[in-house]
């Protein structure tokens, strides 16, 4: 069956990465394109299955729903699949009615927003099927059914709806064990030289070497796309793709985009053996949790070519650390000395932070952002907390306040809390920024590489942009 597996068009105000936040998505820098590597995964192992796929990114292609629309008719498919993310869902849904009555054919969607709002995803007659969890197996074992013009009843990790209107949910699909055993993301379906990153000279790729996140934070997509236990695939499963990307497709910038990728050291010093080992001369990037690196480890990764590290500082007040962060950032001299050898290997950082918790206050952000020039990492990124659909955070808040996913861009504050409105948390993320980046020092490094700078002013000024049509 010819299929196409659909990354649709960002809203005209911004970039969405739709794998960013556990598979809700992100509005990001318009310079940052990531590959659609989930859907990767899912046509490598519809092409094991004999399928003929076509991987459609909107985004890298640079086509609005119209454009998209005649494109992927004009493949001809017996059944598409669309990506999703929160901010893009109406969009997203849009274009697959739109697909669906041009086609005639079976329509799906996938991602962690659809997975856990289900039943609003049919409500405007948009799709057929909705696959959650883990897509991969999901999207075979659908697709086997539709091939043989059979029922979709039974099929595990699916919602779907029948002829008398009624939406059936069946059975989650356990979590894929055995990581090792999917085929390597088909990169081949991809225009590789078109994605990119910012400051990167070069095409730039991704890799998922694991999945799955212990430290269960209150706000974190990944631990509900993944789980909280850490599946990873072996290091010689990782480097056969690393080979395949270098040695096949030309990459050489590559952006592992595991959730805590530094989660077992003996393994990740295994891969960068295997990178050095293999001459693979890749440059690459990571994030991380601080309370799993060491110098040991850094320096290794450093000489592997590892050019980039984001950790997740999160909170500078210790009692959100405990409650919502999953105590990730508790040894403040022990992340002092992972910032430090860092900066003696050549490893920039980046360091993640969240405004907006329930309890906080305007002095604890204050907090965060003491923390954060303590630690200087080369970049920061304030994020709005976000409740997103099935997480801690939003059974917590959830029946106390509405929640608008269009503008769950990573930036716009959804609601206040008890201590600051929605706009107040806004206001405290652009201070944060300008606090961090106009002290002095920072000014003056910032001000010698002036097209660096340029790219961190067009990115500040598009992460408040609203969507049209919704207050955020």
């Amino acid at each position: 069956m010819q299929i196409v597996l659909v990354n649709p068009p960002s809203p005209p105000e911004y970039r969405v990465s739709r794998g960013l936040m556990g598979g809700f998505g992100m509005a990001v820098n318009p310079d940052l394109l990531y590959p659609p590597i989930e859907l990767a995964h899912v046509a490598s192992v519809l092409e094991s299955e004999g399928h003929s796929v076509v991987i459609h990114d909107s985004d890298a292609l640079d086509l609005d729903s119209a454009g998209a629309l005649e494109a992927i008719v004009a493949c001809a498919p017996g059944f598409v699949c669309l990506d999703s993310s929160s901010t893009s869902l109406g969009l997203d849904l849009e274009l697959a009615k739109k697909l669906r009555s041009a086609l005639g054919v079976p329509v799906g969607i996938l991602g962690s927003q659809v997975t856990y709002t289900p039943v609003e995803v049919f409500e405007g007659g948009s799709v057929d099927v909705v696959v959650r969890g883990e897509p991969e197996y999901t999207v075979r074992d659908t697709v086997r059914r539709i091939a043989a013009g059979e029922s979709l009843a039974g099929v595990a990790g699916i919602s779907w709806q029948a002829a008398d209107g009624e939406v059936i949910h069946e059975p989650d699909r356990d979590k894929i064990r055995d990581l090792d055993q999917l085929p390597l993301p088909a990169r081949h379906l991809l225009n590789n030289d078109l994605y990119h990153f910012p400051g990167i000279d070069g095409a730039i790729t991704t890799v998922k070497s694991s999945r799955g996140c212990p430290l269960d934070c209150s706000f974190c997509g990944y631990t509900l796309a993944q789980g909280t236990r850490f599946r990873f695939r072996s290091p010689e499963h990782v480097l056969e793709e690393l080979i395949d990307l270098r040695r096949n497709h030309g990459l050489r910038h590559v952006v592992f985009r595991d959730p805590i990728f530094t989660t077992r050291g003996s393994r990740v010093r295994e891969i960068c053996e295997g990178i050095v080992r293999e001459g693979l001369d890749l440059k690459w990037q990571c994030e991380t949790a601080v309370k799993v690196l060491d110098r040991e480890l850094l320096e290794t990764m450093a000489r592997a070519g590892c050019t980039h590290i984001s950790v997740g500082v999160e909170s500078g007040n210790p009692e959100i650390q405990k409650k919502h962060c999953g105590g990730k950032l508790l040894d403040l001299d022990q992340a002092q000395g992972v910032f430090d050898a860092c900066r003696e290997f050549g490893i920039e950082t980046r360091a993640f932070c969240m405004i907006g918790f329930p309890e906080e206050t305007p002095e604890m952000v204050d907090q965060t952002l003491r923390l954060v020039e303590r630690f200087d990492p080369d970049q920061v990124q304030f994020c709005a907390v976000t409740a997103y659909p099935g997480t801690p955070l939003y059974q917590m808040l959830s029946g106390t306040r509405d929640f608008d996913y269009a503008v769950m861009t990573g930036f716009s504050a959804l609601e206040g809390n008890e201590h600051m409105t929605a706009r107040d948390i806004e206001a405290k993320i652009r201070e944060a920024y300008r606090s961090f980046y106009l002290r002095p020092r920072r000014l003056w490094s910032e001000i010698s590489r002036p097209l660096r700078l340029a790219r961190r002013a067009m990115r500040y000024l598009t992460l408040f942009r609203q969507r049209s049509g919704s207050e955020g």
